[in-house]
């Protein structure tokens, strides 16, 4: 009795009695059971681990999807099914928000930047400085104007310096001006150097006999004339900028819709998850009327056929 005692308390290994077990099973009664058996779907889900990317949080996805369940409750593998079908369209309607952000970004928050790089590009296509008559024609464009400040910097120091050096000096102005051309309204401080460095060319006693300024005084007078040139051109690298600066924002404010093949493409990805969520919460709408016995309108379908 004792050995038959010990055997029934051990479990069956009889198959057949095994499958019988296993027919009878009705699922979780109990209201515990049924809830931690509620998640299953959630746990396994088909879809969360292939809507969401790399770089994309996985938590947020699950707080999404938990939120929507609350919200939601659905009962049964069908309704866990068509809620997380809900949360990924509702997760790519989220990409979809940041990429249209990521492209106003990217135009609005880069228009100074690809400007710059618009002017270096054409400052180094710029033909050579004796042929296109002299860097201060591209003055408009913010590198060219800047290495005319330096240039005339580079003349300024030198003559401070070592005074007139003809050889020298020209090769700076040639490429500030071009080549030299007495109609050329563009070189002033080219037809100034010649003059007063010729002035200095005497010496004192024949600048006094002749009238002339001393090597000494042409030396400051072409000096002066240099730095009211640089002083000009500060003043208009400042208005540049201010103008630069005010378009700038003008064209950061238009960026701020993107373009229109973007827009489309946007626009019409947004409705396309539209119309899958509005087809989805109604599928999800009738499963859950049906399973509480509630009356369930007939679906309506329309063929529209262009004749």
């Amino acid at each position: 009795m004792e050995r038959q005692a010990n055997n029934a308390e051990q479990p069956s290994k009889n198959p057949i009695g095994q499958s019988l077990v296993a027919r009878r099973a009705t699922g979780p009664r109990t209201p515990q059971g049924k809830q931690r058996c509620k998640s299953n779907a959630i746990q396994h889900g088909i879809f969360s681990k292939v809507v969401v990317l790399k770089s994309e949080p996985q938590a947020d996805f699950d707080a999404l999807l938990g939120g929507l369940r609350k919200d939601l409750q659905p009962v049964g593998t069908l309704e866990e099914i068509l809620v997380e079908k809900l949360a990924a369209l509702l997760w790519r309607s989220r990409r979809l928000y940041m990429a249209e952000a990521a492209e106003i970004r990217r135009r609005a928050e880069f228009v100074e930047w690809d400007g710059k790089e618009r002017d270096r590009e054409q400052a180094a296509g710029l033909p050579q400085f004796s042929c296109n008559r002299g860097l201060i024609r591209w003055i408009a464009n913010p590198v060219a104007l800047r290495a005319c400040l330096d240039l005339l910097g580079e003349l300024k120091d030198g003559i401070e310096v070592r005074g007139f050096e003809p050889k020298l000096d020209t090769t700076v102005l040639i490429k500030l001006y071009g080549d030299y051309d007495e109609e050329n309204y563009y070189q002033p401080l080219f037809h100034s150097y010649l003059l007063w460095s010729r002035a200095a060319s005497f010496s004192a006693e024949e600048c006094e006999q002749r009238g002339l300024p001393s090597p000494e005084q042409s030396k400051e007078g072409f000096l002066g004339e240099v730095k009211e040139a640089i002083k000009r051109l500060r003043n208009y690298e400042k208005e540049h900028e201010k103008i630069v600066s005010s378009k700038l924002g003008l064209e950061s404010l238009r960026h701020t819709v993107p373009d229109t093949p973007v827009l489309d493409r946007l626009l019409r990805y947004e409705t396309t998850l539209e119309r899958a969520t509005d087809r989805l919460l109604n599928q999800l709408e009738r499963l859950q009327r049906m399973r509480l016995g509630k009356p369930v309108l007939p679906p309506i379908n329309l063929n529209l056929t262009a004749s």
